[in-house]
């Protein structure tokens, strides 16, 4: 819901245009990364928990647009389905850190069932190095010292960020460059990069702490799964 592409999200909608298939915006609020890639000529699916805002990100199209859109209410990963080998590219930008860690596996594995062979999944996530949550960090590097499963789940968010408590659910999956990695070798995906993205002057001074705010990658389905 930023007025402004961060990289990743640049990433997906210059590659849209020339996917070889339909893309999917897995929470696409009101079109920040949609409405730049049915611009530049793709046909794109809007996914959104809130059909609300998919009908704003709708009125907000000329109607030579909203011929290459199609509005696809429903939360990732039981609310969705495609068919195998359907979607050239997926976005998913600030959406999986807000589903519980055993949605992980199953979110990757449909991602990559749906792609086709040489579609591309962008992913833009928060890490736990977020600014609002630091009092969060040393519990997380001494469970990631430990070897946890899953070090970065914060789950009493009203203690760690007390100013955000009310904005946001119950808890937060703040996802690390390990655990993204392990998902994407598991289905089979294939990273073709991966780097921290910082937060940007949009985001609250509270959100920002030393440039690993964020974590983005592209990945790619193989041609010949194996």
């Amino acid at each position: 819901m930023l007025s402004q592409p961060e990289k990743y999200n640049q990433a997906f909608i210059d590659f849209a245009p020339f996917a070889p298939g339909p893309v999917l915006d897995i929470g696409a609020a009101y079109g920040l990364a949609t409405i730049p890639a049915l611009e530049k000529g793709a046909f794109v699916i809007a996914n959104d928990l809130d059909e609300r805002h998919l009908k704003i990100l709708k009125n907000k199209l000329p109607p030579s647009l909203r011929k290459r859109l199609m509005l696809k209410p429903g939360r990732m990963p039981n609310g969705l389905e495609f068919e195998e080998n359907s979607l050239g590219a997926v976005l998913a930008s600030r959406v999986l850190n807000f589903i519980a860690p055993e949605e992980l596996l199953p979110s990757f594995e449909k991602i990559f069932r749906w792609l086709r062979p040489g579609g591309k999944f962008f992913f833009l996530g928060a890490t736990p190095y977020m600014g609002n949550f630091q009092r969060f960090i040393p519990l997380y590097l001494k469970r990631k010292k430990e070897g946890q499963k899953w070090p970065g789940l914060l789950e009493n968010i009203p203690f760690y960020a007390p100013n955000r408590a009310c904005d946001l659910p119950q808890f937060i999956h703040l996802l690390d460059e390990d655990d993204l990695r392990q998902l994407s070798t598991k289905v089979g995906l294939i990273i073709e990069e991966m780097s921290y993205s910082p937060a940007i002057e949009e985001h609250p001074q509270e959100m920002k702490f030393d440039g690993r705010e964020q974590i983005g990658f592209i990945a790619f389905k193989p041609e010949e799964v194996l």
